[in-house]
């Protein structure tokens, strides 16, 4: 049997063995750089879920064990971008099934292991498991500052989406590297400051998957550890205004690859507005021997209707600073959906999370004159979301 089955059966055993319900530890759903501010607050919530409560016994009060289960179904009117005539299709699949290990050693230290399988059934394939977070995270209990290492998300972009797709931005800058970050978190108006050193490039390569960069046939290879991140953080106004700010700088063949971007986030009442934009301040030549400074940009607003029901809706705009349409490259896209969390529906102890999730997408590609390649899209989307 294949590894990606293994560990979704292994899940869903986990999830129908016994247990009492219990709360959550509350940087469970937090990112590397956001769960370590609360190092010092870990033992705050020692009411733990039931999966916990089983394996503390063995292991210690130090170890914490949780798993997610996300189940999609996905239509597509044109199932190949490259041919217009392709005709639909439609899919069932499961996008990730993770299970996520945490260890507190003591209280300036924290270690944090994910271990994924993704897209399992997703187009008649076996899906693939992989490790999708190793890190040590280390804060000073005397100033503010922290040291994270091992392979997680590094901190270049913001990519809040809030809708079962990820943002375009992630899909373009998203860098998930073993490296070391470096920060700074005083405490004043939520400022965190970070420095980034991680081994590999990944930015030219998301844009030549992307299909917006090709490589060069004579192109060199990058070397490793010569990529970096800085990073500011800030909250004027304490949970409602967040802004961000970043730069990367990666090596390239003949120059760095450089890109800058910002972000921010605005909650006021039940209305939450996200908004971010990276640009390409310098770029090796490509295969048409240009620079072609690439940018994408977002805006999105939520609203929260209910406690339990969120509405969400998106548009992101790309651009490839190449003159001419080239089939098959993203030129919009506009997305909407809602968010409903099932616990008052689904009463099981088990059960820390259930949501269920629909999102429709149409995206906007760029069309050669005369190609058989299609100029839009529309996508349909239903996830159901276990966490225990």
């Amino acid at each position: 049997m294949h590894d990606g089955h293994v560990l979704y059966l292994a899940l869903l055993l986990v999830l129908w063995a016994n247990g009492s319900a219990g709360a959550e530890d509350q940087a469970d759903n937090l990112d590397a750089k956001q769960e370590l501010k609360l190092v010092d607050q870990k033992r705050e919530n020692e009411n733990v879920n039931w999966l916990n409560q089983k394996i503390q016994p063995i292991f210690g009060k130090k170890v914490r064990l949780n798993g997610q289960i996300e189940s999609n179904y996905e239509y597509l009117d044109v199932r190949d971008i490259g041919d217009e005539e392709s005709g639909s299709s439609s899919d069932f699949f499961i996008s990730t099934a993770k299970l996520t290990l945490r260890v507190y050693p003591n209280n300036w230290s924290r270690v944090r292991v994910k271990v994924d399988a993704v897209d399992i059934g997703r187009n008649g394939e076996e899906g693939r498991v992989r490790l999708d977070e190793a890190i040590l995270t280390l804060k000073s209990l005397q100033i503010p500052l922290y040291a994270i290492g091992g392979k997680t998300e590094m901190p270049f972009g913001v990519f809040e989406d809030r809708l079962i797709e990820g943002t375009l931005t992630e899909d373009l800058y998203e860098i998930d590297e073993w490296g070391v970050i470096f920060g700074w978190n005083p405490d004043f108006y939520g400022l965190d400051i970070s420095f980034s050193v991680y081994r590999d490039p990944k930015v030219i390569g998301n844009l030549q998957d992307f299909d917006t960069h090709e490589y060069r046939l004579e192109r060199t290879k990058e070397d490793r550890f010569r990529s970096y991140i800085t990073n500011v953080t800030l909250e004027p106004i304490e949970d409602i205004l967040t802004l961000s700010t970043f730069y990367n700088s990666e090596p390239g063949d003949g120059s760095r690859n450089q890109s800058i971007g910002g972000a921010l986030t605005l909650e006021y009442g039940k209305f939450i507005l996200d908004a971010e934009y990276i640009t390409a301040l310098k770029r090796e030549r490509g295969e048409n021997e240009e620079e072609n400074l690439e940018s994408a940009g977002l805006v999105g607003l939520a609203f929260n209707v209910l406690e339990s029901l969120q509405l969400a809706t998106r548009y992101e705009v790309f651009r490839d600073d190449t003159s001419g349409d080239q089939d098959e490259v993203l030129d919009y896209r506009a997305i909407a959906g809602f968010n409903y969390t099932l616990l008052d529906w689904l009463n099981f102890s088990f059960l820390d999370d259930a949501t269920i999730s629909f999102e429709y997408r149409y995206s906007k590609f760029e069309k050669e004159p005369d190609s058989p390649a299609a100029n839009s899209q529309n996508m349909l989307q239903f996830q159901l979301d276990l966490k225990f």
